[in-house]
């Protein structure tokens, strides 16, 4: 049995009465001199939704003389899946919220040499060479590059760690909101000894998390010293854990630890395990990210960054530049996201309040 035939652009032109010159200007936004009116407008979308007809994206994209294409350059220094999670999510998230929207998404990486000074370069010419429509930059190494794809007229939006000296749509995360009430939670349950784990460096996002944890422990009345603020050159596993058997070596070991990273705190899980010190009830943990705190045993207590929200407000401003292309520019509207607590198994009472 043959299939129905699916209505066409120009079946749409004979039900409306107009020629498939207006259906292409009201169905497709094609440019054209055509003026259409409203009552035309209306007569060719009636047409057009009693036959069922729509336009195909790759069509529309052909005439509007775009790819469909959404690029995503994640940060570059990823390297082990587990311990650089963020990107993963991020991708996945963003995938689902380009295609919702028409889009295809297309993620490009430097696996081989990912320091090399030239790769971020690199990547921004395969976008270009893909005529992709705009770039999503996840924490980009240099404003340079972010630079060159605006001047060739590619949309940008950074997100996490923007390059602040280029202007372009931005979608960050204020770490203030989640922190306070894991310090505020902690307090609550009796613990004064709260030490903090984290990475060093004058980053914005560093700062940001190191700042909100001080803040909050000052809120409290509780002392902050040299000796429960310990800092990493990076968010590794390994930093984690070192960092946390230093706290452990103490006279007075704190009874509660806020890790800046799950991968940190999940270096902090295995000198705690190797210790034999006992979470939630000789030490409690909390971790930053919420990214597979939940996975570990026992489940952590989180600061969960909004992956999922971050993401598919990125795509939605990138798509509001992209289709802004014929007209003004639109400011680059900088979104903040905030953070909450996710609590678990990992936080209890102090074993002895201090």
């Amino acid at each position: 049995m043959a299939r129905p035939r699916s209505a066409t652009s120009t079946d749409v032109a004979r039900l409306a009465g107009v020629s498939q010159a207006t259906v292409s200007v009201v169905l497709n936004g094609a440019r054209s001199t055509i003026r259409v009116s409203a009552e035309t407008r209306q007569r060719v979308l009636a047409a057009a939704a009693e036959l069922g007809y729509s336009p195909h994206p790759a069509a529309q994209a052909l005439r509007r003389q775009r790819s469909g294409i959404i690029g995503f350059l994640p940060r570059i220094d990823r390297d082990a899946p587990f311990t650089h999670p963020i990107h993963y999510l991020l991708s996945i998230h963003a995938n689902r919220a380009a295609r919702e929207r028409g889009f295809q998404f297309v993620e490009a990486g430097p696996e081989t040499d990912p320091w090399r000074d030239s790769a971020e370069d690199e990547l921004v010419r395969y976008f270009l060479n893909h005529r992709a429509d705009g770039v999503i930059f996840d924490g980009p190494k240099s404003a340079g590059a972010v630079q060159r794809l605006l001047d060739h007229g590619l949309p940008v939006v950074q997100i996490f760690r923007p390059q602040w000296s280029v202007p372009t749509p931005t979608v960050t995360v204020d770490a203030r909101p989640g922190i306070t009430a894991a310090v505020d939670h902690l307090v609550t349950l009796g613990h004064r000894r709260i030490a903090f784990v984290g990475r060093a460096g004058n980053h914005p996002v560093d700062l940001a998390r190191l700042t909100a944890f001080l803040t909050a422990l000052a809120n409290h009345g509780l002392p902050a010293t040299a000796a429960t603020v310990r800092l990493s050159p990076i968010y590794e596993l390994d930093q984690g854990e070192r960092l946390t058997r230093e706290l452990l070596a103490q006279r007075t070991r704190p009874t509660a630890i806020f890790a800046g990273s799950d991968s940190l705190a999940l270096g902090a899980s295995r000198a705690l395990y190797a210790a034999r010190v006992h979470v939630p009830d000789e030490l409690s943990l909390i971790s930053y990210d919420d990214t597979f705190a939940v996975q570990l045993y026992p489940p952590l207590t989180s600061v969960a960054q909004p992956f999922a929200a971050l993401a598919e407000r990125a795509v939605a401003l990138l798509i509001a530049q992209i289709e802004q292309l014929d007209g003004p520019p639109l400011p680059p509207e900088q979104v903040v996201l905030p953070t909450q607590l996710n609590l678990r198994q990992s936080t209890a009472p102090p074993m002895r309040a201090g």
